[in-house]
């Protein structure tokens, strides 16, 4: 694979090492020209046939790459005063003459005389002569030029070459090569640039790209003021995809602020990287410190910058419409420097442009984007203009749907959370970690609990005794991420009543009205012998939507409807975000362990340390620091949780690890609303309590696993405990799966069963279950501790279009000490808490003394429709009516709905 430098619009090519597949395509770039800024300099001669010695007038003369030029008057004089730039590439050209460019090099005040002879050109052809030899072939060609010479964006959409007749092809065995008799004339709609392109060289061959020619532009004039200001953004939207721009961001120390962020491979990983950054960083690749990149230059207006080999560039600040990893809607680009120094002056301008080689996002636009190396990224102008049409900070929202919108001592909250985000390609490198909190009228967080995000959603409960409290609580919810942003975090405020009370409902409840401006959700059916229900949901027009929704079924007099909180639509609303002046919270990709690292004597050590969560595959490494502060990022783990700690080097005996408890959470400003509807209190309870035994019956599985009763049904293949692999971590339990299963297969990361259709979520994966609860994948789970794994290869119709493609279903043991594996290692146990598992929903939870008046009978968090925009969902036979039922989700175009039906 060839990478090329254009310097001056003039091309050097440079060969480098083939790079791992999924990273590179080699594109073009083009650097400002390397200027150095002095005054008051005058260039200044005459321009004459080679032949005759006669002046030529009209005559164009130019700084190469600029927008400074010149004619020549009727004796082909010319002149410049009070240039600024006193090195340049000066070229001279005129139709019928073959162009010529002069190297300028002068000093503060000069004046130099530069007279130049041209040669006719041999290409005398007249353009009827030219065009007459077009034909489909070459019109075939032209378009295959385009792509090569003005690339494929939307600005290359507003390229328009006025006279392609000038413009001739030749494909050979080698390559494709073009060539034209005039200087190439472009009409840059974009960014509101005439150009004039004298084209030197332009081949495409299988390993080698080159392009090279003397450029000109020339301002257009705006038909309105509407059309300048989209000039000026796009012209600063060029600028900050260029080399320049993270150079200038490196000398100012505002490479963060700018919003790039460096990556290098890690060393000794010489596997082929998926498309999966989040999955990558840490294994493949790990973040570059760019601290120590700029140093002292040849003179005090100079800075020298250290580039290392196969620089990853990540630029959040600009979209892209190359994908090079999934869920990544930013640029991304790879830089290499021969000798690895760049030289540079304050403006970030190279000084030694042919030894750098670009790809990616910074060579994206190629000659559509090409900027006049006189353009001013300072200007005022520029920079206001560019903010109507700048990439929107990445944000995150999110709104809980929960069973219900009143509880009981001794009840059970269930709850989904919806996570929305500014840009959804990006969801899946988005947070990870979601919290939601407990918050009683004291303003005291009385919960926390961490729920693992995945694909945008993340489900759970939250237990209340029978001892807490009666009064109104707050339910909080948030990312680390989002308190970076003005936006208030997600609560939803409800009554927690004693069980003898309830609110007294209205007999003739109706169903308010849901999102019906965007979303038309429809209750189709309901069989009570069979418990089916049935939706459709379709737009305004009446067109299938595909739609991801939790449903809440339950006794009407235990389930009042408030509206005293924000809806769903409100919540996941994004569209007036703000951007924060800096982002001091960080977004998580997994869980964080923080300490600190002593020795026997209580001395910090600074140390390289491993942990081991679940068994002794699924480890982490990160160093200490010299007062022995230490991180873990990026965890799995769930639940209570033992970790194991282990100094790298043998010599550390006895290690002390101590671990900080990161309580700084929100300020909590929650505001309690009153609940004016009527209580009705009795002297007897609602409820009773529910008996140890009956619980353990009702909510956990059985000591003999097999026995578990699972909602599929029978399960099509079974891996039993003494068939899995546990040697080789998360890769042992895929392949013992793989082995007992002849229809799956792997892709992505994903179980897949040949023959299954992709969702109306585009997704083919089959559902995993651990424990009977739907997870994300099995990575987190220890292979020593599963008792079996059920493999269901047809459709399970309980759960609806999420069910359609299998179900992959594991059980666990009892939880299981590994200190017998970690003894005598120097290993130190720590426990922790990690993720919160949700639980499977059991009404059996909370006993009702009359059993007809169960508040929650049915909840489901996790429903897709068909393609049709269909679900059907049994909810359990011969329930007694009346029934209330709640919806609320998202549709496949991420639109939020909620919608309240009643059986009656």
């Amino acid at each position: 694979m060839a990478f090329f430098v254009v310097l001056n619009s003039k091309i050097t090519t440079r060969k480098i090492p083939r790079m791992k597949k999924y990273l590179f395509t080699a594109f073009l770039f083009y650097f400002f020209q390397h200027a150095a800024f002095s005054q008051n300099i005058t260039i200044k001669g005459k321009v004459v046939d080679a032949q005759s010695k006669e002046g030529l007038p009209s005559c164009n003369v130019f700084i190469n790459g600029s927008t400074i030029g010149t004619n020549s008057d009727l004796d082909g004089n010319y002149q410049f005063n009070n240039l600024t730039v006193n090195e340049f590439d000066l070229v001279f050209s005129y139709v019928g003459y073959k162009s010529v460019s002069k190297k300028i090099i002068a000093k503060a005040g000069e004046t130099i005389t530069m007279d130049v002879e041209l040669v006719p050109s041999d290409n005398l052809l007249t353009e009827v002569q030219v065009k007459s030899k077009r034909d489909k072939k070459w019109e075939k060609q032209l378009k295959k030029f385009r792509t090569y010479f003005l690339g494929e964006s939307n600005f290359a959409d507003k390229c328009e070459i006025e006279n392609a007749w000038v413009i001739d092809f030749e494909e050979k065995e080698d390559g494709f090569y073009a060539k034209a008799i005039e200087p190439i004339k472009i009409k840059n709609l974009a960014l509101g640039y005439n150009i004039t392109f004298d084209l030197t060289d332009f081949y495409v061959g299988k390993d080698m790209h080159k392009l090279g020619g003397n450029v000109y532009f020339t301002e257009m004039t705006p038909s309105n003021k509407a059309k300048l200001e989209e000039w000026f953004a796009y012209r600063a939207f060029s600028y900050k995809k260029s080399p320049v721009f993270m150079f200038k961001s490196l000398v100012d120390n505002k490479l963060a602020e700018a919003g790039f962020s460096l990556f290098v491979p890690k060393p000794g990983s010489n596997a082929v990287r998926t498309d999966n950054f989040d999955s990558e960083l840490g294994k493949s690749v790990i973040e570059y410190e760019s601290s120590k990149m700029v140093g002292l230059g040849k003179s005090p207006e100079l800075k020298k910058i250290y580039v290392v080999n196969n620089l990853e560039i990540h630029n959040q600040s600009v979209k892209s419409e190359l994908r090079t990893y999934q869920g990544i809607d930013y640029g991304i680009s790879w830089m290499q420097v021969r000798g690895n120094n760049v030289h540079v002056n304050k403006e970030g301008v190279p000084l030694n442009p042919q030894d750098i080689v670009v790809s990616g996002d910074m060579d994206y636009l190629k000659v559509s984007g090409m900027l006049p190396s006189d353009y001013d990224p300072k200007s005022s102008a520029n920079e206001a203009y560019f903010l109507k049409f700048e990439k929107p900070p990445f944000a995150e929202a999110v709104h809980l749907h929960t069973d219900r919108d009143a509880y009981y001592q001794g009840d059970k909250l269930w709850f989904k959370a919806y996570l929305n985000y500014t840009s959804f390609a990006a969801k899946d490198t988005a947070s990870k970690v979601l919290y939601v909190q407990l918050i009683n009228q004291k303003k005291e967080i009385v919960e926390t609990q961490k729920l693992e995000v995945s694909n945008g959603f993340a489900y759970g409960n939250m237990i209340f005794s029978k001892e807490l409290p009666t009064g109104v609580y707050t339910l909080r919810s948030f990312t680390n991420y989002m308190r970076n942003f003005s936006k208030p975090l997600f609560s939803k405020s409800f009554p927690l009543l004693a069980r003898n009370e309830k609110f007294e409902i209205s007999k003739t409840e109706t169903e308010p009205e849901g999102e019906k401006e965007r979303v038309v959700a429809k209750l189709e059916s309901y069989d009570k012998s069979s418990g089916l229900l049935k939706f459709a949901f379709q737009d305004l027009v009446g067109n299938a939507l595909g739609a991801n929704f939790s449903l809440s079924v339950g006794n009407p007099e235990f389930m009042p409807e408030f509206d005293l909180n924000s809806k769903i639509t409100e919540n996941l609303s994004l569209s007036d975000i703000d951007k924060p002046m800096n982002k001091p919270f960080l977004m998580e990709k997994g869980l964080s362990l923080s300490g600190v690292f002593l020795d026997k004597k209580r001395m910090p050590l600074k140390e390289e340390i491993n942990i081991f969560v679940n068994n002794l595959q699924n480890f982490s490494q990160t160093n200490s620091d010299a007062n022995g502060n230490f991180v873990f990022n990026n965890l799995t783990y769930y639940g209570e949780t033992d970790v194991y700690l282990q100094p790298v080097s043998k010599k550390l005996k006895e290690p002390i690890f101590i671990i900080k408890n990161d309580l700084n959470y929100p300020v909590v400003n929650s505001i309690f609303p009153e609940y004016s509807s009527k209580k009705i209190v009795t002297e007897s309870s609602y409820f009773e309590d529910v008996l140890p035994e009956n619980v353990a019956a009702a909510e956990t599985k059985d000591d003999v696993p097999q026995k578990q009763k699972m909602l599929y049904g029978r399960p099509d293949y079974v891996v039993e405990e003494n068939e899995i692999n546990r040697n080789n971590g998360i890769f042992g339990i895929q392949n013992s799966i793989l082995k007992k299963v002849p229809s799956l297969q792997m892709q992505g990361g994903n179980f897949v069963l040949r023959g299954g259709a992709s969702s109306v979520f585009n997704s083919n994966a089959a559902l995993i279950l651990i424990d009977g609860v739907p997870m994300g994948s099995i990575n987190s789970v220890d292979p020593n501790n599963i008792a079996r794994i059920e493999v269901v290869a047809r459709m399970a119709n309980m759960y609806g279009d999420l069910g359609k493609n299998g179900i992959i279903s594991v059980f666990l043991k009892d939880k299981k000490s590994a200190e017998a594996d970690f003894e005598g290692r120097n290993f130190t146990k720590v426990s922790v808490v990690g993720y919160n598992s949700p639980d499977v929903f059991m009404p059996a939870s909370i006993k009702m003394t009359n059993a007809q008046n169960i508040p929650t009978v049915y909840w489901n968090p996790e429903i897709l429709t068909n393609e049709k925009g269909l679900a059907e969902i049994a909810i359990g036979q011969n329930l007694t009516l009346p029934m209330k039922i709640c919806i609320e989700g998202v549709t496949q175009k991420n639109i939020p709905f909620r919608k309240v039906f009643f059986l009656k």
